[in-house]
Formats: structure tokens, C-alpha cells, sequence
């Protein structure tokens, strides 16, 4: 018996020492040669110990996930069609998202292809699928741009690029896209500081930026954030703060960049030139933020009346058609946005020679009619054509995000996002200076209904479910 149990404990003890082992060569080995050599920050996702924690979840709560996975079952039974094989491991130990510091508002990462035939039939299924053309390039390797979601995909035979972009035209991707497809410039050093830190850190997800480093775990009932973000200047942000705010917002931001600092106008302004939004309105960037102070704050409490125009057509005696306009009142959420305005500067003229204010109403943002007036040094655009009461708050955060997804539900009423908050509780984001120091604490936590499931598997099943609920009425009408 007791040889029995050393045979068994030794077994056991290999297998172990073979799961962590493999754990941390996997950890390391797999950021490796998919990061660009000269990434300025870098998200990991850690598929595998997200993973291990729904499992850790179900065996906890097997109940809620045999009640919720019943369908899927049921469905894999029925469905004899197999998934098509695309070809790439889409679902790898991890996957590293990166910026680089020479194009703006835009994550890239790079996955190995496994089988090329099988991704080449699988992409030209997908883009046909899209109505998306697939280009070949005469320097070694296809693109795939894919208008709606802001992706674009660039592969040869090995490797695959994607990079999700806001606004950046493909020919200023090209140049990442040569380096990683064709001349393989990436961290390949396991003692690259980026590696070290991104290896080291077991969280599910990880915000790395030279000394900076941001967490983000999902637990049961919430999801926490918390890090720290090293500026290259003491105190580049304020600590004591002072915002307008609606009490008891169903959601309420609040921002103050600082603008004491030139480097912070100029980097909003690089951030931001670039937004077709601007373009569109006949709006320079450089030209808002000078006349800011780099206070902005919004908030959303309850509802209120706005006249809408509706369109009609009818004929005259003469048989031609005629434009027929009707005001008719539509309920929407009361949003208050302030915006802090220099000395002796003044927003309001500015927009009004633009033509983005005509007769004191914002018009370059649709679906509501947003108010505009300027005064106490303050640009205000309110949805309510009343004036809002605001209080004003102090904080030593110079960034605050709140939200209550019960009241917030009730108060925008757009059914998609509905579904969405009707699964969770409050969201408390915030950012603060350590005085006297280069240090920003980060800190905040989403949570969900369910106290006793992970935020992962609340809101994954709770959609699904609401899904199926919504195909299963449309079946009924």
C-alpha cells in the first residue's frame, strides 16, 4: 500500500511539475515573434487563465452552467454541418494587442497561420460573405479591409496581421504591415521589458506602457481594474479637482486634462486631427483645444421633450408633389455636457462661424438636439432646452466614470444597449495623481446581478439568452 502511494504521489508530482512547467514556458514563448519590435504599448489577453477561472466558475456553479449550456447541446446534436477550419489558432495561450507610436488610434496583432490552404478558402468565403474585395499585393502579402467594424487584414502564407483602426487609411498601415509580414521585426528577446513584465503578470488581461502597468481580473459578480500609470513629469495632472456634475446621474464623466500643460494639448490634438467627425463639421482640432481649458464634463439624469420634424409628402391640385414638414414631440434623455473655455476666449463664436451652431443648437451631432450656450467661462450642450441644475463637486480624481445600468436603462431606452445593462449593476471608474510624484493610480470595478457567477459568464449566457428570446417572439408574431 504504501509503495502504491509513492508510485501515485510521485506520478502526481510529475504531472505538476510538467503542467507548471509547460504553463511558464507557454506564458513566455508565445508573446514571442507576434509583437512589434518597436511597440509603444501592449494588452494581453490571457486566454488560458481566463479560461481556467470559468472552469474553477462551473465547478462552483455547475447548476447555473448546465441549465445555460443546455441549448448549445442540444443544437450540437442537431447540427451534423461541422465548423469550416480556418486555419489559425484564434484561441492560443494568449493574445498581445499593440500600438505603435507613429499611428494614432490603432491596435495591431499577429497571429501565426497554421494551415494556409485552409485560412485562404476560409477568408475568401468570409469576405465574399462581407461583400469585401480581397486585394493582392505585388510587395507579398493580401489585404482585407473591412469597412464596418474599422479591421483590416494583411497575410502571406505564415502569418496573419489585423488592425483595428477608428480612422487610419490603409497606405499609412503598409509600412507595420511590411514589417511583420515580410521582414519579421519583432521582440524575439524572452528579456525585452515588455516580455518580462507581460509574462509575469497572471491577470486576465494586462496594460503595459514602459513603466506603466494596468490590471484588469473577472471575479464573481464583478470585474476590477487597478494599476498604475508612470507619467514623464511630477505632477501632470491636478489633485484637486472641481466639476459640474448632475446629482444622482444615471451616468456621469468627468475629465480634466490639464491644459496647463502644452504637451497635453498637443497630444490630445494629435489624437484627434485625424477623426473624420471634425472634418465633417468644418472643425479644426488644434483650434477647440486652444480655446479649452481641458475640463469636460457629461452627465445623463431622467428625460426630457424635444420637437421632431417629420417629413411627409402630398400633392397639390396640380398634381405635383409637395414637402410637407410636422412638429411632433419625442421623449429623450436629459444629457448636460460642459466644456471649459480659456480666458478670453470664447467656443461659442468660434462654432457659430464654423456653422456648427446655428440659433444656439449643436448640429453636428445627430439624434438629439443639443442646446448650446457659453457663459461663466463654460460651454454648456443640454438636451433640455431649460436650464439643468448642476452641483458643483470637488474631487482629488482628475478622471471620474460612473454609472448606475438600472437608472442609465431607463433613461436612454435604446433597446440594443438595453440588453446589455438590464445584466449589470454600477460601473466606478477613476483616475488620481499621488502628489509630488509621476504616479496615477488607477481603480474601479464593474458588476454585474449575480453574485455568486463570474461577470464573464453573466454577461456572455445573459445575451445569448436574450437572443434567443427575441428570435422566439419574432417566430410568434
Amino acid at each position: 500500500m504504501k509503495k502504491f502511494l509513492k508510485i501515485t504521489l510521485s506520478i502526481l508530482l510529475l504531472v505538476l511539475l510538467g503542467y507548471f512547467g509547460y504553463t511558464h514556458f507557454k506564458k513566455t514563448s508565445v508573446l514571442l515573434n507576434v509583437i512589434h519590435k518597436d511597440a509603444e504599448t501592449v494588452i494581453k489577453v490571457g486566454v488560458h487563465n481566463i479560461t481556467k477561472t470559468l472552469v474553477l466558475d462551473a465547478l462552483t456553479s455547475p447548476s447555473y452552467y448546465w441549465e445555460n449550456t443546455k441549448s448549445y447541446k442540444d443544437k450540437d446534436k442537431d447540427d451534423s454541418k461541422k465548423d469550416d477550419d480556418i486555419g489559425v489558432d484564434i484561441q492560443p495561450y494568449s493574445i498581445a494587442f499593440y500600438t505603435i507610436k507613429s499611428i494614432d488610434n490603432t491596435f495591431f496583432t499577429t497571429f501565426k497561420i497554421e494551415d494556409s490552404e485552409a485560412f485562404e478558402k476560409y477568408i475568401t468565403k468570409y469576405a465574399k460573405e462581407k461583400s469585401s474585395t480581397i486585394t493582392s499585393d505585388e510587395k507579398g502579402y493580401k489585404t482585407l479591409v473591412l469597412e464596418k467594424s474599422k479591421l483590416i487584414l494583411a497575410w502571406n502564407s505564415e502569418k496573419i496581421a489585423t488592425a483595428l483602426t477608428l480612422d487610419t487609411p490603409l497606405h499609412k498601415l503598409e509600412t507595420v504591415f511590411e514589417d511583420v509580414l515580410l521582414k519579421d521585426k519583432f521582440i524575439t528577446d524572452k528579456n525585452h521589458s515588455l516580455i518580462q513584465k507581460l509574462s509575469d503578470a497572471t491577470d486576465h488581461i494586462v496594460f503595459v506602457n514602459k513603466e506603466s502597468l494596468i490590471t484588469l481580473n473577472f471575479e464573481d459578480n464583478k470585474a476590477v481594474i487597478g494599476g498604475d500609470i508612470f507619467t514623464k513629469d511630477t505632477d501632470a495632472y491636478k489633485t484637486n479637482n472641481s466639476y459640474s456634475g448632475l446629482k444622482d446621474a444615471s451616468l456621469e464623466l468627468y475629465f480634466d486634462a490639464n491644459f496647463n500643460k502644452e504637451e497635453h494639448k498637443s497630444s490630445l490634438t494629435n489624437r484627434l486631427k485625424n477623426l473624420s467627425f471634425f472634418t465633417k463639421n468644418n472643425l479644426e482640432v488644434s483650434q477647440l483645444v486652444n480655446k479649452s481649458n481641458g475640463v469636460f464634463s457629461l452627465g445623463i439624469k431622467g428625460r426630457t421633450l424635444q420637437n421632431d420634424t417629420i417629413i411627409s409628402y402630398k400633392y397639390d391640385d396640380n398634381f405635383e408633389k409637395i414637402e410637407v414638414k410636422k412638429l411632433q414631440e419625442k421623449e429623450v434623455p436629459k444629457i448636460a455636457i460642459d466644456l471649459g473655455i480659456q480666458k478670453n476666449e470664447s467656443l461659442n463664436t468660434y462654432l457659430i462661424n464654423q456653422g456648427a451652431i446655428v440659433n444656439s443648437v449643436l448640429l453636428s451631432i445627430p439624434y438629439y438636439t443639443f442646446y448650446a450656450e457659453e457663459r461663466d467661462s463654460k460651454m454648456y450642450f443640454n438636451t433640455a432646452k431649460s436650464h439643468v441644475d448642476t452641483n458643483e463637486t470637488n474631487s482629488s480624481s482628475f478622471f471620474k466614470f460612473n454609472t448606475n445600468f438600472n437608472r442609465l436603462q431607463d433613461d436612454i431606452q435604446i433597446p440594443r444597449a438595453n440588453e446589455l445593462f438590464s445584466l449589470l449593476d454600477v460601473l466606478n471608474i477613476e483616475a488620481s495623481q499621488v502628489k509630488g510624484t509621476n504616479q496615477i493610480k488607477i481603480k474601479g470595478n464593474l458588476s454585474g446581478k449575480n453574485e455568486d457567477i463570474n461577470i464573464v459568464s453573466q454577461i456572455f449566457f445573459g445575451l445569448q439568452k436574450k437572443e434567443t428570446e427575441d428570435i422566439l417572439n419574432s417566430d410568434n408574431i
